[in-house]
């Protein structure tokens, strides 16, 4: 078998490996994720800012990002004063919010490609099989349905993090819009 069949298959077994280890970072975020986001939003009231304003005490700051905005906001009188916090605030928290998000997104995008690169390898290797050794159809339906199989994982790992990306971004905008909405 000349190198080039070899560097082929073994990229693309590569390119099957990497997939898996990408689709096993995916699973992690989106579990890190899903509960950060089940206790953020449990925890941010739905009460008029008057009312949590009133029940808030100095230990509560230490327990939920809501609660750390309430801490900075409450300390300020004037409307604008709290605005411009409250802005303050959702810009420094933003990347904790989004931790990861960026990450699906970019896997949602790139993994179906990766695993189109994967796909063409394999057909390449397959080709160069059937040059080699044409009576043996099996080899080279083998290695076309191994080549496919690289764009189905690679839609596997794309799919759920385009839809936990997507998911995550609206409970972000919830999160945020609760905030906006208690504080006006």
């Amino acid at each position: 078998m000349p190198i080039w069949m070899i560097i082929t298959e073994w990229a693309a077994r590569l390119i099957l490996v990497l997939l898996v280890g990408l689709s096993i970072w995916s699973i992690q975020i989106i579990l890190d994720r899903r509960t950060f986001f089940k206790k953020l939003l449990l925890d941010t009231p739905n009460k008029d800012w008057d009312v949590v304003i009133k029940n808030h005490t100095p230990k509560d700051a230490e327990q939920s990002l809501w609660k750390q905005a309430l801490a900075r906001m409450s300390a300020h009188t004037s409307v604008q004063a709290v605005d411009r916090t409250f802005e303050t605030f959702l810009e420094e928290k933003n990347t904790f919010v989004t931790k990861g998000l960026s990450v699906l997104g970019t896997l949602g995008s790139t993994a179906p490609f990766i695993g189109l690169l994967g796909t063409v390898l394999g057909i390449i290797k397959a080709f160069g099989d059937l040059s080699l050794n044409a009576s043996n159809t099996n080899q080279v339906m083998f290695a076309l349905a191994e080549a496919l199989i690289l764009t189905g994982v690679g839609l596997a790992v794309a799919i759920p993090a385009v839809v936990a990306f997507n998911y995550f971004q609206k409970k972000r905008m919830e999160w945020q819009g609760r905030l906006s909405s208690m504080k006006n």
